[in-house]
């Protein structure tokens, strides 16, 4: 039933491509923002606009300045939820126009139906160009394509940074940390912190809540150069395995139950002194935690000696144009307007969703302008990093994130050792490959 199901599927995607972008017209030359010129009389249209991650303000970031540019377009908002996921809406050919998605998700449903669009022609008719955007962000698009073609353009991207609490620092009397620390220095400093004070156990430092920031920063891939066979049992893996384990090597450290636990005890319970992760400002209200006590600032996130300057990898929100969306030329010129119009990024930026654009300095100086708790806070050092190579493209990696994640839980409590672990894990997903592979 599931083969029937996808090969229905199949046939729905290729008479909407047909249908849908059959028109290419001539090729313009102006690569920059002016290039988004719709005409000046349109009929009204609707586009559905569809959340595979969810987008906290519809109106702020996105809808408000479509009204401005395209008064004839109405964005209708369909929401991913059971009964409206990308593979009910292809088999029933109600293909959306534009999906909001985030970068490390293409690996996800939108790879297993083959649904990102080709952006390439598109930006070439409409003369948009893509070296806007900085080398390794377009790499790490391409990644997402087994035949590096570019099935993404980015809205923002996510900062990170290691945030720390000044009271506990204080509390203990140990210098605040610095910005361009190694691991092995935040760790070796969060260990001074980790001790008892009472009935209060405090923490020195806690991982960041997935894998895949360390995992990105050092380039780790999923697979192997086919990108169909797992490649987890590596040295490279073992390096960011033994890292993350001595953050919690200190005598009487409590187990870890879940990497979810480290955002609510650095921001609510306030016991943790440090947090690598997104910085706060994009995705908690860090002013509410400011009046509820927390006294806190930030440095760059820590790096690995042999990789002086390099942070996370690419973590960003975005569009997609599926194939067979009815309106792939209206669809990209608002998906353009909406990536690099630098009203619209100086905007986004000042409310937290900072640009992705490559020259970006002006906008920059503007980050978190809208926000009371960014005030006196270390900003300018964060987007100071650069980003790391990109991991290589396979429909597994998400995959292959479920699988190591709890291996090195496992590692990080004492369970087993690496080098078992990690075999366990190779195993696990090359089975899972395996299963994923029959049921296309």
């Amino acid at each position: 039933m599931f083969k029937q199901a996808k090969a229905v599927m199949s046939a729905a995607i290729v008479f909407a491509i047909l249908s849908g972008c059959s028109s290419q017209g001539t090729t313009q030359t102006n690569t920059g923002a002016d290039a988004v010129k719709p005409p000046e009389k349109q009929d009204p249209v609707t586009l559905k606009f569809y959340t595979m991650t969810p987008i906290d303000d519809f109106e702020k970031y996105i809808n408000q300045f479509v009204k401005k540019k395209f008064p004839y377009v109405t964005l209708q908002v369909v929401e991913n939820k059971k009964g409206s996921e990308i593979q009910d809406l292809i088999a029933t050919n109600d293909t959306p126009d534009i999906i909001w998605q985030g970068l490390t998700n293409m690996g996800g449903p939108l790879a297993d139906y083959d649904v990102p669009m080709d952006l390439t022609a598109l930006a070439k008719k409409h003369g948009f160009d893509f070296n806007k955007y900085d080398a390794k962000m377009l790499d790490s698009i391409k990644s997402y394509s087994p035949k590096g073609e570019i099935l993404y353009l980015p809205y923002n991207v996510l900062v990170f940074a290691l945030h720390y609490n000044k009271d506990i620092f204080d509390k203990f009397g140990v210098a605040y940390p610095k910005d361009n620390m190694t691991w092995e220095e935040v760790i070796e400093l969060g260990k001074r912190i980790s001790r008892k004070d009472g009935d209060t156990q405090y923490i020195g430092l806690l991982p960041p809540t997935g894998l895949n920031r360390v995992q990105s920063q050092l380039s780790l891939s999923y697979v192997d150069s086919t990108g169909q066979k797992a490649l987890l049992a590596t040295e490279g893996w073992k390096r960011m395995f033994e890292t993350m384990k001595s953050i919690n090597d200190y005598p009487n450290a409590p187990q870890m139950k879940s990497f979810g636990d480290v955002r609510n005890n650095f921001l609510s319970n306030r016991t943790v002194a440090m947090m690598p992760e997104i910085l706060q400002l994009q995705n908690y209200d860090m002013a509410a935690a400011e009046k509820a006590g927390l006294k806190w600032d930030i440095v760059t996130f820590p790096e690995f000696k042999d990789k002086p300057g390099v942070g996370v990898g690419v973590f960003s929100d975005g569009f997609v144009i599926p194939k067979g969306s009815k309106h792939a030329d209206l669809s990209f010129q608002i998906m353009a307007y909406l990536s690099a119009d630098p009203d619209v990024q100086m905007e986004a930026t000042k409310n937290g969703r900072i640009t992705a654009l490559k020259d970006n300095a002006k906008i920059l100086e503007h980050a978190f302008e809208n926000n009371p708790a960014a005030k006196g806070k270390n900003l300018k050092a964060v987007f100071t990093q650069k980003y790391p190579d990109p991991i290589l493209s396979s429909p597994y990696n998400s995959t292959g994130l479920g699988v190591a994640g709890p291996k090195l839980l496992d590692y990080m409590n004492g369970k087993s050792d690496v080098n078992t672990l990690l075999k366990e894990a190779e195993e696990e997903f090359n089975k899972k490959i395996a299963e994923l592979k029959s049921k296309k």
